[in-house]
């Protein structure tokens, strides 16, 4: 485990110590690490060789200073960035791109301001479910989340015509899409 992260875990039922493998864990991260190149000169470490299988039923919390990796392990797990060493696994199937089975609550709400709350969420849907989806569904579905947050009465005005509170809402109804 990296240094720079600490990690703190609690079973939310008594469990005995795994003897799973990387592909019966829930969640597994494998030696991972993130580095950025830099020009001219050897590339910039966030962090490395940091492991955690996760069980069904834990609760983990990732604690560290600003700057550290915390993010950047979540973007990993998520899919929305690939680590330079190491692997990630959910449900024993490997995480290389951002799917439906998981989702990220950016800590900016992320909206784009030229689209309603409405749109954002359709603009995830779309992304995710790539055409699977008709467009009836899509508007059903992107609907239906914004209901579950409190946010349907809100659903066709602009991030600047809403407060910082509706915004966060219209980001977790997004990342429940």
């Amino acid at each position: 485990m990296s240094a720079l992260l600490t990690l703190a875990t609690r079973r939310t039922a008594p469990s005995p110590e795994p003897k799973h493998s990387m592909s019966t864990r829930l969640i597994s991260i494998e030696g991972i690490a993130k580095r950025y190149p830099q020009k001219g000169g050897a590339p910039v470490t966030i962090f490395e060789d940091f492991w955690l299988p996760i069980e069904q039923g834990e609760f983990v919390c990732i604690i560290g200073h600003s700057g550290c990796g915390k993010s950047t392990v979540l973007n990993i797990l998520a899919g929305l960035l690939r680590a330079t060493e190491g692997g990630v696994a959910l449900e024993g199937k490997e995480v290389n791109e951002p799917g439906p089975d998981r989702a990220v609550v950016f800590q900016n709400h992320s909206l784009l301001p030229w689209l309603t709350a409405f749109e954002n969420g359709e603009l995830a849907v779309k992304q995710v479910f790539k055409k699977t989806k008709s467009k009836a569904e899509i508007r059903d579905w992107v609907e239906h989340n914004l209901e579950l947050v409190h946010m349907a009465h809100a659903m066709h005005k602009k991030p600047d015509e809403i407060s910082g509170g509706m915004k966060q809402r219209v980001g977790i109804a997004r990342a429940l899409l």
